[in-house]
Parts: C-alpha cells; sequence; structure tokens
C-alpha cells in the first residue's frame, strides 16, 4: 500500500504528467481550425467510457479531442467564454495550492488577494468600501445571494422565521435564477411579477408601475425591483437610472443583474451601458463572461455591506475567530469551501491591466454588429433587433409566424451544429423561435461571422 500511495507523489512522474496536461490545455486554448464538435466526439466517448485504458495523459487527450472546442472562432452558441490563456492555465496551480478561504488562517495570501479584487471590483462598479461582497460560482449563486441579503433588510426576522412576504417586480427577460432564489429563500415563485419588454427587448420602465399595483392588489407591501444589464436572451441594457428612480418611488431594493454585461465597465465606449449601476442596493457580475475567464468566477457585491454580512454570520468556534487583519470570508458568503478562484481574474487584471478588457469585449461586440449589418442587407435572414452587446438574435427573412417556421429555425440550427463547421444558438421572442449568436471568443472576426450567416443561408434554401 505505502508503494501505491509513493507512487502519486513521485517528483519526476509529477512533472511529466504536469507537462503532458499542460500541453493538452495548450491545444484545447488555441483550437481555430477543424470542427468545432468532431463527429466523431460520440464514438470517442464509447471509447473511454466502455474501454480500459489508465493511462492518465491518452485519456485526459481523448476527452480533450471529444468535447465541444469553445476556443473555435465559430463557436458562438452560449455565454461560455473562450477563457484568456494565463487565466485557464493558472487553475492547475490553484487546484495544487486547494486553498480554502472560508477563514484567514487556512489561505492567507489567498484572503488577501481575494479582497484585493473585490476592492478592485467596488471601484470599478462605483461602489463604497463600505460595500460587501464574495466571489462565488456563477450568476445564480450571486443572485440567490444578493437576494439574501435584500429579504433580510426588507424583513429582518425572515432568517429565523424562515419566510418574506415581498415581491420581486422584474423584467420579462429576468434570468430564471431570480424565480429560483425566490423558492429558495421562502419567498415563493407568486412573489415574482413580470414587466413588459420594450421594442428593444429591454425592461419597459413605462409598465413598472403596473407590475408594482399587480403586486399590491395580490398583498405585497414591501418590493426588490431587478433590472437587466446584458439579458440572456438578446443581450440587452435595461435603463438603470430610470429603474432606480421607479425603485425610490416604490421603497423598493434595487438588484442589478450584470451577469452578463458587467464587463463592458472596462470600455471606453460601452460603459455608458452601465450607468447607474452605482445606485444599485446590490449587483451580480460574472467574469467567465465578458472578461473571458474560464468557469466558475461569478460575483456579488451589496452596497450596505451590513445587509450581506447579518444574514451569514455563523457561531463555529472551530473555523471563525481570526483577529487578523483580513476577514474570515465564510462570514459574507453561503459557501464554506470557497476556492480560490479570486487568482484567475486577479492575476489577468495586473499583468495585463484593465484595458485588456476594454479591447476584447469591443472586439466581440463589434463581431456581434457585423452579424447585424449583413442580415440587415440579407435577402434570407433578417436582424431581430440590433445587438447592445455580443448577442444577435436573427431570423429568416420571409419566414410565416407558424410551428412549422419554428421547427424550420431550430432544425437549420442543429444541421448547422451537427455539421461541425459552426456552432450557434436559439431562442424564443415574441412568441416565434429565432436563431442566436453568442460572441464569447475576441478571436472570433467579421469574417467568421460572415461565413457562418452564409452557411445558415445556404441550409435555409436546401429546406425550402
Amino acid at each position: 500500500m505505502q508503494d501505491q500511495i509513493d507512487v502519486l507523489w513521485r517528483p519526476a512522474s509529477v512533472r511529466k504528467l504536469a507537462r503532458e496536461l499542460a500541453d493538452i490545455a495548450a491545444d484545447a486554448l488555441l483550437a481555430n481550425d477543424g470542427a468545432v464538435r468532431t463527429p466523431e466526439s460520440e464514438r470517442i466517448a464509447a471509447e473511454i467510457l466502455g474501454g480500459t485504458k489508465r493511462d492518465i495523459g491518452s485519456l485526459v487527450r481523448h476527452v480533450q479531442r471529444a468535447s465541444l472546442h469553445l476556443s473555435h472562432p465559430r463557436f458562438v452558441a452560449q455565454q461560455v467564454a473562450a477563457p484568456i490563456p494565463a487565466a485557464a492555465l493558472v487553475e492547475s496551480v490553484v487546484a495544487a495550492l486547494n486553498q480554502s478561504l472560508a477563514v484567514w488562517e487556512m489561505s492567507p495570501i489567498a484572503t488577501a488577494i481575494d479582497r484585493n479584487l473585490m476592492s478592485n471590483f467596488k471601484k470599478l462598479f462605483g461602489y463604497p468600501t463600505t460595500a460587501e461582497g464574495s466571489l462565488v460560482p456563477g450568476g445564480a449563486f450571486a443572485n440567490l445571494t444578493a437576494l439574501l441579503a435584500a429579504r433580510d433588510a426588507l424583513a429582518p426576522e425572515a432568517s429565523r422565521k424562515g419566510s418574506a412576504r415581498i415581491a420581486i417586480v422584474v423584467g420579462a427577460q429576468a434570468h430564471y435564477s431570480v424565480a429560483r432564489a425566490a423558492g429558495i429563500l421562502g419567498m415563493g415563485r407568486n412573489s415574482v411579477f413580470r414587466i413588459p419588454l420594450n421594442a428593444e427587448f429591454c425592461t419597459d420602465t413605462a409598465a413598472a408601475n403596473a407590475a408594482f399595483d399587480n403586486a399590491r392588489k395580490a398583498g405585497f407591501r414591501k418590493f426588490i425591483l431587478v433590472g437587466s444589464s446584458g439579458s440572456t436572451p438578446t443581450g440587452s441594457f435595461d435603463n438603470l437610472i430610470a429603474l432606480r428612480k421607479m425603485a425610490r418611488r416604490h421603497g423598493a431594493w434595487f438588484h442589478v443583474d450584470a451577469a452578463h454585461g458587467a464587463g463592458v465597465a472596462f470600455s471606453r465606449d460601452m460603459r455608458k451601458l452601465l450607468e447607474g449601476i452605482a445606485e444599485a442596493d446590490s449587483i451580480i457580475f460574472d467574469p467567465h463572461k465578458m472578461m473571458f475567464m474560464p468557469l466558475s468566477a461569478g460575483g456579488v457585491l451589496v452596497r450596505d455591506g451590513k445587509s450581506l454580512a447579518g444574514p451569514l454570520q455563523e457561531q463555529a468556534p472551530y473555523l471563525f475567530g481570526s483577529r487578523r487583519h483580513w476577514p474570515d470570508i465564510g462570514q459574507v458568503t453561503i459557501a464554506c469551501s470557497q476556492r480560490f478562484d479570486a487568482l484567475k481574474t486577479w492575476i489577468v487584471w495586473r499583468a495585463y491591466g484593465p484595458e485588456l478588457w476594454d479591447a476584447l469585449t469591443t472586439r466581440v461586440c463589434d463581431a456581434a454588429k457585423a452579424a447585424f449589418q449583413y442580415c440587415s442587407r440579407s435577402k434570407i435572414l433578417a436582424p431581430v433587433h440590433e445587438p447592445h452587446s455580443n448577442i444577435f438574435c436573427f431570423e429568416l427573412r420571409d419566414r410565416r409566424a407558424t410551428r412549422a417556421s419554428d421547427r424550420h429555425h431550430w432544425a437549420i440550427k442543429e444541421e448547422l451544429n451537427e455539421s461541425g463547421f459552426a456552432y450557434i444558438s436559439s431562442t424564443v421572442l415574441d412568441g416565434r423561435r429565432v436563431l442566436r449568436l453568442v460572441v464569447m471568443n475576441p478571436r472570433t472576426t467579421a469574417d467568421d461571422i460572415l461565413a457562418i450567416l452564409r452557411r445558415v443561408e445556404e441550409l435555409a434554401a436546401t429546406r425550402v
């Protein structure tokens, strides 16, 4: 048995495996030709699952080949980034260090870096130093955390009693995690009241009063108003200034879901889309979206830090009680086993500076604009909206609003994706199925986008 243990830490073997795995990771990060998803992925998966190979390098190489290649410039399907290489490669160091940020004494330098990163985000979004927040796995956890703070601020007895009578007023494109959080937090999914969208697929502020009226008719007297900065279906940015005024009028907690769009805060040209975010009571942001970090990397900030710390304070003398300069992060986050996820974002910020994200966000948004311009001129394709950011929806120009037409759009998407040439997605807007591009790779060029759209036109023509 001792020999079995010793072999795991044999220096020559560990270093050889590290080089081999790093080489596989580099291949994944640099993918820019061939199929976005190999037609042989199912065969390779069956071979791996049913085989007897035990060589780690060989197994991981097969997994890499059978995976969806997110770093391919024609992957434009979902809000998962082609990660910045340095951010992805440092992840093996994070795993090797295996720091747990619940308490300072288990993660001294990691806690300092995590807090420094959160201070940078406070400055970026115009939040006071007294704000509090933490990194979380993603937007769903971040929304849950922010709404927990909002619930306990509006109903201080909620944590003890386990329920609260609070309405959540949201735009029709709000992420599903908001309604899920309402259920988890004991407010109930029927506490969510939707505001219709305007022609740009943004929350229609003119219709917000009606949603509040509906909530009052249902017996609610306390409210949370949620705005979106980069909605999931269309990447649309709400008017945060108007929504903040609406929140003040109704005495509501104002929360901004900027999971997708927060990265434009680095952009000189596009940061105006976030105007008003500094006045929100809470915000969420996902560096694994438009900051091009690998999964997982989400974040939450609450303007009044006490509103976040209050419902999360726990008595655990085997963990908490540090009197050091740095806090025990386990007291401001739902997680206990808090991974050192700050390092990848912090290291890129330090090494390349914030200007890097200005360049990267501009590049992906410009690619979405190129798609809009092409579809505006196309005789076959038509834009559904003008993109605010890097998400663009389009459809066949001569479509009919029928189930057959919806199936036609879906079939085109499926055929394109199965071919391996490109990978796109789809959604439903105004009751009809449309096609959707999400540019999450700064190496995706306008030429890549035009090649994808031309291939869609070809597929559409063969199905007439």
